[in-house]
């Protein structure tokens, strides 16, 4: 009886092994294969995490929350934070910076992790920060978000006096579908997406949404040609399929992708006109923005938006405003959304950036 069941115990072992053998040599074969997917895996896995406490405890100033901007939907509010002024500020209004969140169009809200990450460090480095929510894509199409951040940066620079800060220059962050969001905002004028009006906005005089700076963190900007960014940096579709689940299947509602799912429309289907409705390289190249400056980050390690977009984009800008005016990181071993690109050490310097170039 023994010896059967060291023999059945024997068995179960060697399969073992070989199934183990067999797993590594197929992770031998795939990282022989595509060894930069590989690094990018590692890199999202092992990334470092920044402590974000559950619980927002700031005294360093007033939080007004979900203050409504615009009446056609509840989606239309944005949260503002305010610093105290000291008596070193010398009666200076805190700068303010409008903060807008990714999401794929379809997911998150004015208090995602990355604007958390984002509004905690500039608010306490003395800038009032507004963090905009808008409609996402499963309540309104294109250009529903874009409108509303338009109509929110409005509201903004027209209370800037009954709020207490200062918002005659401006810098918009955005990441992700947020990064293209603050990109389109930065690159069109007021005569462009702006069907949505700020509460008030009938009662007075027109007021200007021009963006100063553009704060994009690896956004989405392009809305095809991902594939052959992908065959270029060696990351094979079944990587990228697993590392962006949550925008597949239901999340598309049957469209090819969550963009085209904003647009109510293919991408692939569209005409050129379509096409060049949505792409922001439409309104950078017929504007003059003499006014704008840039600030892109990117992690060599995003399996959900090819940092290729963010270098095409920058390449295009400095070509725009000169190499002065833009700034582009890659930053290594960072994913989508990775927590590193908000460290104390990157925002230290985008500070610095923002100080300097909003004077």
């Amino acid at each position: 009886m023994k010896e059967k069941k060291r023999s059945k115990t024997g068995i179960v072992v060697r399969i073992v092994l070989i199934i183990l053998c067999c797993v590594v040599a197929v992770f031998a074969s795939f990282a022989a294969l595509y060894p930069k997917a590989v690094g990018a895996v590692w890199g999202n896995v092992t990334s470092k995490k920044l402590q974000l406490p559950e619980k927002d405890d700031w005294t360093g100033g007033k939080s007004l929350m979900k203050v409504p901007y615009a009446s056609d939907s509840e989606s239309q509010y944005l949260d503002l934070y305010i610093p105290d002024t000291d008596e070193d500020s010398g009666g200076k209004l805190p700068q303010l910076y409008v903060i807008i969140h990714g999401g794929g169009f379809i997911t998150n809200d004015s208090q995602s992790r990355q604007a958390q990450l984002m509004y905690r460090y500039f608010r306490d480095h003395g800038y009032a920060c507004a963090t905009v929510n808008y409609r996402l894509a499963q309540e309104a199409q294109f250009p529903a978000a874009l409108s509303d951040c338009k109509a929110a940066i409005r509201f903004l620079r027209a209370h800037a006096e009954e709020y207490g800060y200062d918002a005659r220059k401006l810098p918009v962050f955005g990441e992700s579908a947020g990064g293209y969001l603050a990109t389109m905002c930065s690159v069109t004028d007021d005569s462009q997406f702006s069907e949505v009006s700020f509460i008030g906005e009938e009662n007075m005089d027109p007021v200007s949404g021009e963006v100063d700076l553009l704060v994009d963190y690896y956004g989405h900007i392009e809305n095809e040609g991902a594939e052959e960014d992908w065959k270029t940096l060696g990351i094979p579709a079944l990587v990228r399929k697993v590392a962006n689940s949550w925008v597949s299947g239901s999340a598309t509602r049957g469209y090819e992708d969550v963009e085209s799912f904003w647009f109510r429309k293919n991408v692939s289907e569209m005409t050129p006109e379509e096409k060049a409705k949505v792409n922001p390289y439409t309104y950078i190249d017929s504007h003059d923005l003499e006014k704008l400056s840039v600030w892109i980050i990117h992690g060599d390690a995003d399996l959900t938006v090819p940092y290729l977009q963010s270098e095409r984009l920058a390449d295009h800008m400095k070509q725009k405003l000169g190499d002065d005016r833009v700034s582009y990181t890659l930053y290594p071993g960072q994913g989508h959304a990775g927590d590193m690109l908000y460290s104390a050490e990157v925002l230290d310097g985008l500070k610095e950036y923002m100080d300097a170039h909003l004077k």
